[in-house]
């Protein structure tokens, strides 16, 4: 029989060496220039990257299998995993599998520090804030109200894709 806490003592050892080499190990978020020249890029302007879930197995409690359980018979958790245009990762979350993939969107968005633009380091804001209460005052955008401008830019924006991509004018 393990110890419970010798294996939150080595849990929380990789954990402080992880958090040490997270400079290495995540990429800061840069958005995607208004100038960018790329042609995959350029029509993402001020978008952070690429998101993706996928599926990981995992070991977990008899009393837990349930929560953890696909819908094709194993047990895995659902990671929400969030990358750059270099395909470096910017943010990961994992979730019980029984969490559905919109679930887990919009568990990251709702979390303080979840899918944004970072201004500083997170994880050394994390480190230093953790204790200090105040609250982060960027602003997120709720709803869209439609316009007519905003209608034909996104009605017009597929069909000029598609032109350049053809090398029509």
């Amino acid at each position: 029989m393990r110890s419970a806490r010798t294996v939150s003592q080595h849990f929380h050892r990789v954990l402080i060496a992880v958090l040490r080499l997270h400079s290495l190990l995540l990429a800061k978020s840069v958005p995607v220039s208004a100038d960018s020249s790329c042609a995959r890029w350029k029509w993402f302007k001020g978008c952070l990257g690429a998101l993706d879930g996928t599926y990981i197995d995992v070991r977990v409690s008899a009393e837990d299998t349930a929560r953890y359980r696909t819908r094709k018979g194993s047990v895995s958790v659902n990671v929400l995993g969030v990358c750059d245009r270099k395909m470096c990762f910017i943010y990961v979350l994992a979730r019980e599998c029984s969490a559905a993939d919109a679930r887990v969107l919009r568990d990251a968005i709702s979390r303080s520090n979840g899918l944004k633009n970072p201004r500083d380091d997170p994880i050394e804001q994390v480190l230093t804030d953790e204790g200090s209460g105040d609250e982060d005052s960027e602003d997120y955008l709720g709803t869209v109200d439609s316009n007519p401008i905003w209608n034909t830019w996104r009605d017009e924006m597929p069909k000029s894709m598609y032109n350049e991509w053809r090398g029509l004018p």
